[in-house]
């Protein structure tokens, strides 16, 4: 039986009668929960509800801003691209931190250039020094926001990509 037949069986058990509406809403629960769930595309692994590559999808995010402080390693932008990459189709919650976190880091690459060329006139040295500050604290911020299940838009960013 698929599971457009069960819920199909169980609209009819209420249309009659036999199921209440919370009884309903159990039972079509169950069946949602208990299907065989789809492989995740490109990682053989199986698709979880509230999870992403098997981490909660909270901490996953929460590792995705702070991986931005690899940048001293130089994989402070490949790192968190590839797990935006990865992840913002398998959960919204992870998109959406992924499009807050993208539109820092290009706003933030983009802030540095300018602070870089503006330092030939010695007007850029403290907005490069503001900028390595800010990239530092804002993810630590937006972390601990994603750890407590928030959402929070990166100050200053240019908003690329939406926020919703």
């Amino acid at each position: 039986m698929t599971i457009a037949d069960e819920l199909a069986r169980l609209q009819a058990l209420r249309d009659a009668g036999s199921l209440t509406e919370i009884e309903f809403e159990e039972a079509k629960r169950k069946a949602l929960h208990e299907q065989p769930k789809p492989a995740m595309s490109g990682f053989g692994g199986a698709s979880v509800p509230g999870q992403i590559l098997g981490v909660n999808e909270e901490t996953y995010c929460t590792l995705m801003h702070l991986s931005q402080l690899l940048v001293v390693s130089g994989l402070g932008i490949v790192a968190p691209i590839v797990m935006w990459v990865i992840s913002k189709d398998e959960s919204d919650l992870a998109r959406r931190h992924g499009n807050r976190m993208m539109n820092w880091l290009i706003s933030s690459l983009i802030y540095a250039f300018v602070a870089g060329l503006l330092c030939f006139v010695l007007v850029g040295i403290p907005l490069v020094i503001l900028i390595l500050i800010l990239d530092f604290v804002f993810p630590i911020m937006a972390a601990v926001k994603a750890n407590n299940g928030e959402l929070w838009s990166y100050p200053g960013a240019i908003r690329f990509f939406e926020e919703d």
